[in-house]
C-alpha cells in the first residue's frame, strides 16, 4: 500500500478511530492492582495520541509532497543513478546512455518512470500526461510541444495531482481551443533533495542539468516531441516558478518560453532571474503571474524582472485579483498560464524528425 494512497490513509484514519472506541469501552473495565490500571490507561491514552499524529503527518505529507514514497522516506529513492555500485554484482555502466524507459500508468490519466539522468549522474520520478489527440489514428505521425511543470519546495511531481487536477485544467483549455495539444512533463526538481534553485551546483546536485538535459532527452526517445526551442516551454509554481524563470532565462536553446506562477524572490541566488534578465537578453518570452494578496510572491518580484529585461526578451506580467501562497491560488492561475503558454509554442504537426523509439 503506498505512502500517499487514499486507501493507507482511510486506513489509518480508521485505526485511530478504533482507538478511540477501544479506549471509551475497556477504560472502565481494566482490572488488577492499581499500577497496572494506571499503566493500561495511560497506554491507551499513548495510542490514541499516535494514532491521531500518524493520521496528521499524512495528511500534511499528502497535502505537501515531503515524501512520495516508502523508498523516498526511508531513503533508498533517488540515489544516483548515474552512478555504478560496488561489489561483484554490480552491473557496469552502459558506455552509450540509453533512454528508452518504461512509463507505467499512474494516476488521473498521467504516466510515471522512475528516470536515470546520465548527465547529471542522478535519478528521479517523471510524470506525464498525454492529451488525447496523442493516441489517436489521425495524430499517429503528428509531434507534440511539451510543457514541462515544476513543482514547489516542499513538494514532489504527486503533489500536482494532489493539490489540483492538473491535465483536466488542460484538457479544459484544449477542449475550448484556448490551447493547442500538448505533453506536460512533470520531473522531480530535487533529484538528489538538495533545493539548488534548479542550478548545477558542484558538489551538490545537477539540477539544471537535469532538467534541460536529461529529463529533455529522456522524453524525446521515448514521446512523439517536437524540437527544441519552439517546440518546449517550462513553468512552475513557487519555488518551481523561480526554476522556470531561471531556466527559461539562461537555456533559450532549449526553451522558447517560460511562465513563473508565484515564484520564489528571483533576485537571490547565483545567476538569479534578475541577474540573467540585466545581463543576457535572451531571445525567449516570460510570464510572471501573481497575486496582491501573496505575502511570499507580490506583484513586485515581476516588476523586478520585467524592469531590468531588454529585447529581445519580452517580460509579461499577469495579476489574479486575490489569493494567498497555495494551491487554490495556483490552480486559478494555471488556466490562464497555459493559455499564454501555448500561444508561444509551435503547434501540433507532422515532421521528418532525427528516428526515435518514441510510440
Amino acid at each position: 500500500m503506498g505512502l500517499t494512497s487514499r486507501w493507507f490513509s482511510i486506513l489509518l484514519f480508521a485505526v485511530a478511530v478504533a482507538a478511540v472506541v477501544g479506549a471509551v469501552l475497556l477504560w472502565p473495565r481494566v482490572r488488577g492492582p492499581r499500577p497496572v490500571r494506571v499503566a493500561a490507561r495511560v497506554g491507551m491514552i499513548l495510542l490514541c495520541q499516535a494514532t491521531a499524529i500518524f493520521v496528521v503527518m499524512v495528511t500534511v505529507n499528502n497535502q505537501y509532497g515531503f515524501y512520495a514514497s516508502w523508498d523516498d522516506l526511508l531513503g533508498n529513492a533517488n540515489s544516483g543513478g548515474g552512478k555504478t555500485t560496488a561489489g561483484p554484482s554490480a552491473s557496469p555502466t552502459p558506455t552509450k546512455p540509453d533512454y528508452q524507459v518504461k512509463f507505467a500508468s499512474y494516476s488521473q490519466g498521467f504516466q510515471r518512470a522512475s528516470v536515470r539522468g546520465w548527465k547529471s549522474s542522478t535519478k528521479g520520478d517523471v510524470i506525464v500526461w498525454v492529451p488525447p489527440q496523442y493516441s489517436k489514428k489521425e495524430f499517429a505521425h503528428t509531434r507534440f510541444p511539451v510543457i514541462e511543470v515544476l513543482h514547489g519546495i516542499p513538494g514532489t511531481p504527486h503533489s500536482f495531482l494532489r493539490g489540483m487536477r492538473l491535465g483536466q485544467i488542460m484538457q479544459d483549455e484544449i477542449t475550448e481551443g484556448r490551447a493547442e495539444p500538448a505533453i506536460l512533463v512533470l520531473p522531480t526538481i530535487t533529484p538528489d533533495r538538495v533545493n539548488t534553485g534548479c542550478a548545477d551546483v558542484p558538489g551538490k546536485s545537477k539540477v539544471a542539468t537535469w532538467l534541460t538535459d536529461d529529463v529533455p532527452q529522456t522524453i524525446s526517445h521515448n514521446f512523439r516531441t517536437l524540437p527544441a526551442p519552439q517546440g518546449w516551454a517550462v513553468m512552475g509554481i513557487s519555488t518551481g516558478g523561480y526554476c522556470a524563470a531561471r531556466l527559461a532565462l539562461e537555456y533559450p536553446q532549449k526553451f522558447t518560453a517560460g511562465a513563473a506562477l508565484a515564484p520564489d524572490n528571483p533576485s537571490q541566488g547565483v545567476r538569479s532571474p534578475v541577474w540573467l534578465a540585466r545581463t543576457t537578453h535572451p531571445d525567449v518570452q516570460l510570464l510572471v503571474e501573481s497575486s496582491p494578496q501573496d505575502p511570499e510572491s507580490p506583484p513586485k518580484f515581476a516588476d523586478w524582472i520585467a524592469s531590468v529585461a531588454k529585447a529581445p526578451t519580452v517580460v509579461t506580467k499577469l495579476q489574479i485579483d486575490n489569493g494567498g501562497h497555495n494551491w487554490n491560488t495556483w490552480g486559478r492561475m494555471f488556466p490562464t498560464a497555459f493559455t499564454w503558454v501555448s500561444a508561444r509554442l509551435e503547434a501540433p504537426r507532422a515532421v521528418p524528425l532525427a528516428p526515435s523509439a518514441a510510440p
